[in-house]
């Protein structure tokens, strides 16, 4: 049985709920334990749960906003749902398939840097001499050479021996 994971929907970061560890030693499918943060939330001190994406169903996802209400009226249209916006929370249900267009709406937590280095990167790193690792060893031995031989200490520094 092949099961849909957050993941499949692109590049974006992965969270875990707090459960997941307690799921993790249940056995249960850790799938249901994952969420994508809408870009912006966080958890409050007294309310830990942000709003965030997370697998409803096989088939299902669900949206839940705890804050962000200028996404609530575009999102109820889209997904032809009635809510109140004097609520203090939303959850919208949809299936996988409105995924990308519940993404043009809402702005989720992307993962830092693709992991995909262009070609233009690659061709000037080449022209730089940029091999693996070069220039790093290269520049420690510089910084090596110049640091201080003597311990730093509050008196030498007083005295004005460094």
């Amino acid at each position: 049985m092949n099961e849909f994971r957050l993941s499949n929907l692109g590049k974006y970061k992965i969270d875990r709920t707090e459960d997941y560890g307690w799921a993790k030693s249940t056995g249960e499918d850790l799938t249901y334990y994952e969420m994508i943060r809408v870009k912006g939330s966080g958890p409050e001190p007294c309310f830990t749960v942000p709003s965030h994406l997370y697998k409803y169903g096989e088939g299902t996802l669900a949206i839940y906003l705890k804050d962000h209400k200028n996404y609530w009226r575009p999102l109820s249209k889209l997904l032809d749902q009635e809510m109140d916006i004097t609520d203090d929370e939303a959850l919208f249900k949809f299936p996988i398939e409105k995924f990308p267009d519940v993404s043009k709406i809402v702005k989720f937590v992307m993962k830092k840097g693709s992991g995909k280095l262009s070609d233009n990167f690659i061709r000037a790193r080449k022209e730089n001499g940029f091999k693996h690792g070069a220039k790093v060893k290269q520049n420690s031995k510089k910084i090596s050479d110049k640091q201080p031989t003597g311990i730093i200490t509050l008196e030498n520094f007083k005295g004005g021996k460094i």
